[in-house]
């Protein structure tokens, strides 16, 4: 049932209808919008969205949207319930049945782009140049706000949220465990699996069983890569020397599956790795079971949570191993996500577009990055802001606190990076700082990825064919990958078969599909 399920999903994604209206704005749309000033509209009008980030559903009541709303007289209602948990199939039971949110976001741009190429959002060049001057001015003056707004056919179909920090994740390791155990911090793969396997043999955790999970991750699901990395691989593509290659294909690949297999068997790695779930943090860190890990910022905030229980208890990050080629590479950056844009049902596209222009105002920026001021932050007497208690002292995390009033929400804005660093806990800033310090970990000229999976734009002729490959390659690649680490399969034996079977699904012309495309973004 799920395999025909995802295979009737691939078949909406390769069949986008078009829609009539949206291929281009050949006369100025009917509005009721004031041109300049607030409000944007003289009466209260409330326009549909569709978004659903990280599985949080776009909620009317957030402060950010509602104060939002009561300067503009712009409303926004979900068009999907709250309730709702599965992005990807209400977007493609929203496109199937051809009744569109006036704004739409998504996580994949590709498919924000390509419901654009078909007539289903408004291409926004014009509605940007005439009515969005703030928007315009970031465009002129921010190339990496340009670059993740325009798509290869030289339309913008979203407004882009434009990251300004390269760190996403760090690689954590349990300080207090290798000062009991006398260890170095680990600087290359080699050492770090000396370590790892010493807190699975020498019991830091004092318990007197060897119960310790030396490597885990809450993100097992798509954790490959943020491991194969180490190994200068992945299960995704890559640039060298210009040349776009498909990784499983790439010698290093079988030194770093061979690798992460042999941990696996040692005992290194989490036996249930790919199974365990969102919560492994949370439960191998507060059962004092867990070692190592790549993950947010977010988990130096455990020292203070499990200081009470767990005495000494510090996690550390530290630079990314480097791997038995020399390198230290870090294939995740960040880079504009998806935004939101305006689909050709929207009745008042004019209004719309100076919405989305509010969040570029220096209050509208405020407001995305920082919320409400008085509610969520204040200025310190240097005019600099700072998070209140209610936001710093919270029994989740203070970016889970800030959602509830709608901060950092997936829309078309600049990231302010100082957010962040508000709410950091010393060791946090630590890492963010070190990170922040090596940008040359973070290549240039390579490949954007986003939670370790490519994440760019394929031409647009391109489009539906990459996405049949892929979808038929990813499962394979993912199955195979995991049975050579948990070892129920041989790779000596079986990486021949592996490879030939890729060839039989396409990937050279997948390959050839993101060469064209690397190139022509470049």
């Amino acid at each position: 049932m799920k395999k025909t399920i995802a295979a009737m999903l691939v078949v909406c994604l390769l069949a986008v209808p078009a829609f009539a209206g949206g291929k281009s704005e050949s006369k100025t749309p009917e509005t009721k919008a004031n041109l300049e000033g607030y409000p944007i509209l003289d009466e209260p009008t409330t326009f549909t969205i569709f978004s659903n980030f990280d599985n949080i559903v776009f909620d009317s009541n957030w402060a950010v949207f509602k104060n939002a709303g009561d300067l503009t007289n712009v409303y926004l209602d979900s068009m999907i319930s709250l309730t709702n948990s599965n992005e990807q199939e209400a977007f493609n039971l929203m496109v199937a049945s051809g009744k569109l949110a006036d704004v739409i976001c998504f996580v994949n741009g590709n498919e924000l782009d390509n419901l654009g190429r078909n007539g289903g959002l408004l291409p926004l060049n014009d509605l940007i140049d005439k009515y969005a001057p703030n928007i315009k001015k970031a465009l002129e003056e921010n190339t990496q706000f340009a670059k993740d707004a325009y798509s290869l056919d030289g339309n913008i179909y979203y407004i882009p949220k434009t990251q300004t920090l390269k760190f996403t994740e760090f690689y954590w390791i349990r300080k207090d465990w290798l000062d009991k155990l006398g260890l170095e911090v680990p600087t290359t793969t080699d050492e770090l699996h000396d370590v790892l396997l010493a807190f699975r043999n020498e019991d830091p955790n004092g318990n007197g069983l060897k119960d310790e999970i030396p490597l885990f991750d809450r993100r097992g699901d798509k954790s490959s890569d943020e491991y194969l990395q180490m190994f200068n691989s992945s299960t995704e593509f890559n640039v060298k020397d210009g040349k776009v290659v498909y990784d499983p294909l790439e010698p290093e690949f079988e030194t770093a599956v061979k690798e992460l297999a042999k941990w696996y068997a040692e005992g290194i790695i989490d036996p249930e790795i790919f199974t365990r779930g969102s919560k492994s943090r949370d439960v191998l860190l507060a059962s004092n079971q867990g070692g190592f890990t790549h993950d947010w910022v977010s988990t130096a905030d455990y020292k203070v949570k499990l200081e009470g229980e767990i005495p000494g208890f510090e996690m550390m990050a530290i630079a990314p191993p480097v791997s038995p080629y020399g390198t230290q590479i870090l294939r995740d950056q960040r880079s504009g996500v998806p935004g939101w844009g305006i689909s050709s049902q929207c009745k008042d596209p004019i209004a719309v577009i100076r919405y989305f222009d509010y969040f570029f105002t220096p209050e509208g920026n405020t407001a995305i990055n920082w919320g409400v001021e008085g509610e969520t932050f204040a200025y310190d007497e240097n005019g600099d802001k700072y998070f209140l208690d209610n936001i710093m002292h919270t029994d989740t995390t203070p970016l889970m606190e800030l959602r509830k009033y709608g901060v950092q929400y997936r829309i078309g804005m600049i990231h302010d990076g100082n957010y962040e660093f508000a709410f950091m806990a010393p060791e946090a800033l630590e890492a963010a700082e070190l990170y922040t310090a090596h940008p040359e970990w973070y290549p240039e000229d390579g490949l954007r990825y986003a939670n370790q999976r490519l994440s760019m734009k394929i031409l647009p002729e391109y489009d539906a064919q990459y996405k049949k490959i892929i979808a038929n390659v990813r499962p394979y690649v993912d199955e195979m990958y995991q049975s050579w680490v948990l070892g129920t399969r041989d790779f000596d034996s079986t990486y021949p078969e592996f490879c030939a079977e890729l060839e039989k699904r396409g990937i050279q012309e997948a390959i050839d599909i993101v060469q064209k495309s690397y190139d022509a973004a470049k």
